[in-house]
């Protein structure tokens, strides 16, 4: 059962998801310039999928996934690149039903896997069966 309200969104849920991004984000700063370019292209793409969940009647949660065709996994791989749960909302189950509806999703596009690059939540994810195949790494290329 969807008790969260999860649900794909709309371009209209851009000013709702902007103050969560700028909750989830850690090592970078967004940007609204630049959330605003690219928000569009994430609806609008199917290699992507946001969800979003609300309570109260305003957002208080998202996910992007975005899938990737690969050579070494034998087909699209999805991966869970944003989740963001309000604190007072962490622990009741709603970051998980996010994370079960984006399998679900990735599932029925023909997926062969999940992966999610993590420090923060790796407890979370172990909890949910997934594994630590590699290490991830990262070379920034800011200008």
């Amino acid at each position: 059962m969807n008790t969260a309200g999860i649900r794909t969104a709309p371009l209209s849920d851009a000013d709702a998801i902007f103050p969560l991004l700028s909750k989830f984000a850690k090592s970078y700063r967004p940007m609204r310039a630049a959330f605003d370019a690219n928000f569009p292209g994430l609806i609008e793409d199917e290699r992507y999928d946001v969800l979003v969940a609300g309570r109260d009647g305003q957002l208080a949660r998202y996910l992007l996934v975005s899938d990737s065709l690969t050579l070494f996994a034998n087909g699209v791989v999805t991966r869970l690149l944003e989740l963001y749960v309000n604190e007072e909302d962490r622990g009741r189950g709603i970051g998980r039903e996010l994370v079960d509806q984006a399998v679900s999703r990735a599932r029925d596009r023909g997926a062969v896997e999940v992966t999610v690059p993590t420090r923060r939540a790796r407890s979370f994810y172990l909890a949910m069966g997934f594994e630590p195949p590699a290490e991830f790494f990262k070379l920034s290329l800011k200008i």
